[in-house]
């Protein structure tokens, strides 16, 4: 869905949903109460042609409530034999005569509630027409538009003396008469067309060329995703922003001011109209993209049942399911259980807790920048201090950090390899100067390191890790939080490594936006708790587990992953170019669609660039339409998480716009004018 228009009244049209179908159903039988039922559009209609031809179909919403709407199809016109009715086009409950290749963009209908008349509305519909036209390169629109006012003088009046005088512009039409100030040009006046009294059963086919303006409409809009009609934050933004701060504490980070009124797949529409293409994903959450319709409708059906019972209280249908399935797609083929929590942070408390249980030892070993979550056992596993722990001490204890192979950082004079062996030996010396490993439970680390700068953990480190846990019986967790669920391009990162853990720790894209996350693996670890010792009151709420069993149906499809792969080819394409281009990018790594650029002040030292100059990249990126967030133990990268169903050519523009705010910041920094 690539079309949003805020109005300047704050209506706004976009794209129809499907959830709009029977709110458009209601309207055309406000607009045209005098149109033979049966040549009106259904709800089953609207449904059939958002399925057929979703980039045609447009709405007016007045917030959630569709005040107007316009539907369209493709097709080939031959504008010498016109011989179809309203009829013909809902032939069988669809736009039947749809060809996806046509030249030509036909309307089938523009309906405005009858108290949001003469605001405009048509003409901003008629506008996201000629877009569509501009966008898919069409011929122009073609709509066979009634003569809305001729019933009532057809008694005194031919329709070929009412035409011509409402075309000469000596008689006005509520309707034709619109039309032909928007830029139609008028073809001929079309017999029975529908079965309408008020305009006795006439119609005048219409033509807009596409050379036509329509005032509204923008070319530049049509041609790109992102569409700026205001600088960010816009005045609309700056209020909620302003309510934001008032309201909610100073420590709660922003990102950037974006204040979003909707979203759809890739693309986020901010309340100031502005369409800005998400590179930031939710921070890995929204794998399957914003508001996927497939979601939307499980948590809608979900919701309509029962919310949330309490799996404490009583057993449904959704969490056992979703166990089922994450038992089912996780790596090791060994038996297994789930337990569902709310957040990622909970789902590592969880498997640690069973690690201490199942083991009978205290000790937890993490490594230097990793982020397992802000709990308070959680912030005492993660690293990156001055951003996460400053003044929130003392921490939990039996805690061992050691450090982890960033092979972009090896040591001058040292091989990446020599980096890597030196990391094993100094894991392995832990166990002796640290450490005993009869005291370790668990150790626990993200195949991906996210707030790290998504450092790919070095394969050879992770199999030592794997080995000496099956020596020493320590339960090795995989915190695939933000790397798991689809965003290397496989199910979960760890099946890069050909490596199983004992248990995994899941969330973010897991719920699709929903907060759920979970802890699975190992039977014999996941059963070591006693009974009432894991629990939460949230923990597997139904609506969110419905989410999640829709979420992980759409991942796993062979052709989504496919998908995501191909992003992440594109991914490295485009951004290695800029390793070439931009002295300040020092680094370009990830693993499949999961990607970050890092900054530095000189390459030869690797001095990162400061916290500042990222933040200024980031902000002039959001300043020319695309969302970005920064990462890194030095607040030093950017990284890119974009949903996974966003097109080829949406991510080419967001990231040729990213590359330009790169540059802008380089030659500012430079003293040379952007």
């Amino acid at each position: 869905m690539w079309y949003f228009r805020k109005l300047p009244d704050g209506l706004t049209v976009l794209q129809t949903r499907p959830e709009h179908a029977q709110q458009l159903e209601e309207l055309q039988r406000t607009c045209f109460p005098t149109l033979a039922d049966a040549e009106r559009f259904k709800a089953a209609h609207y449904l059939k042609h958002i399925d057929l031809f979703p980039d045609g179909q447009f709405v007016v919403l007045d917030g959630d409530r569709v005040v107007g709407a316009t539907t369209t199809l493709r097709l080939h016109f031959d504008f010498d034999h016109v011989d179809h009715t309203f009829a013909d086009l809902i032939q069988g409950g669809w736009l039947s005569s749809h060809e996806p290749g046509g030249d030509w963009l036909y309307g089938a209908d523009v309906g405005i509630d009858p108290s949001y008349r003469r605001r405009g509305l048509a003409t901003a519909l008629y506008a996201a027409r000629q877009e569509t036209v501009w966008r898919l390169r069409l011929r122009g629109q073609v709509t066979a538009g009634m003569i809305r006012d001729y019933g009532a003088v057809k008694d005194r009046m031919s329709p070929d003396d009412y035409y011509r005088g409402v075309v000469e512009r000596r008689l006005t039409d509520s309707t034709l008469s619109m039309q032909l100030g928007v830029g139609f040009e008028p073809r001929a006046l079309l017999a029975n067309y529908l079965n309408d009294p008020v305009c006795d059963n006439y119609s005048v086919l219409l033509v807009l060329p596409a050379e036509q303006e329509v005032r509204g409409a923008s070319r530049k809009h049509a041609m790109s995703y992102i569409r700026l009609n205001t600088e960010i934050p816009g005045s609309r933004a700056r209020d909620l922003i302003a309510r934001r701060t008032a309201a909610a504490p100073a420590g709660l980070g922003r990102a950037t001011d974006v204040a979003v009124e909707r979203a759809d797949g890739g693309l986020v529409f901010d309340v100031d109209g502005n369409t800005l293409i998400d590179l930031a994903g939710g921070i890995g959450m929204l794998a399957v993209g914003h508001s996927p319709a497939e979601v939307v409708k499980a948590i809608q059906q979900q919701a309509a049942k029962y919310i949330h019972p309490c799996a404490l209280v009583a057993t449904y249908e959704p969490y056992v399911q979703l166990a089922e399935l994450l038992n089912e797609i996780t790596p090791g083929a060994f038996s297994k259980k789930t337990i569902l929590a709310n957040s990622g942070a909970e789902a590592v408390e969880n498997a640690v807790k069973l690690a201490r249980k199942y083991t009978g030892r205290p000790s937890v070993i993490c490594f230097e920048g990793g982020y397992h979550g802000r709990t308070l056992l959680t912030l005492s596993l993660t690293s990156k201090y001055s951003l996460f722990k400053s003044g929130f001490g003392p921490f939990a204890p039996e805690i061992v950090r050691l450090p982890v192979p960033h092979v972009y950082r090896t040591p001058p004079g040292m091989t990446e390899d020599a980096y890597v062996d030196f990391g094993i030996r100094q894991l392995e010396h832990a166990f002796v100067a640290q450490v005993d490993p009869k005291a370790v439970a668990a150790v626990i680390i993200e195949p991906v390191q996210g707030e790290a700068g998504f450092i790919p953990v070095p394969p050879r480190f992770l199999a030592r890790i794997r080995e000496l846990c099956t020596e020493h019986g320590i339960v090795m967790i995989a915190d695939e939080v933000q790397c798991g669920m689809g965003r290397t391009g496989r199910l979960f990162a760890i099946e890069h490594y050909d490596l199983v853990p004992d248990l995994i720790t899941i969330a973010k894209s897991l719920g699709a936006g929903m907060p759920i996350a979970a802890a699975t693996g190992r039977a014999e670890i996941m059963d070591a708790a006693h009974l009432g010792g894991l629990g939460s009151t949230y923990g597997g709420s139904p609506i969110a587990c419905a989410a999640a069993i829709e979420a992980i149906g759409i991942i796993r499809r062979p052709e989504f992953l496919a998908h995501a792969r191909a992003l992440g080819d594109v991914m490295r394409e485009v951004m290695n170019a800029w390793t070439m281009k931009y002295p300040i990018v020092g680094d370009v790594r990830g693993l499949g669609p999961m990607m970050v650029a890092e900054f530095v002040a000189d390459r030869r030292s690797k001095k990162p660039a400061t916290p500042d100059e990222t933040l200024q990249i980031v902000r002039e990126a959001v300043a020319r339409g695309v969302i970005l967030m920064r990462a890194g133990l030095y607040s030093n990268c950017v990284r890119f998480l974009p949903p996974l169903v966003m097109p080829e050519d949406m991510l080419r523009e967001g990231l040729e716009v990213v590359g330009g705010a790169i540059e802008a910041v380089s030659l500012r920094h430079a003293g040379t004018p952007a």
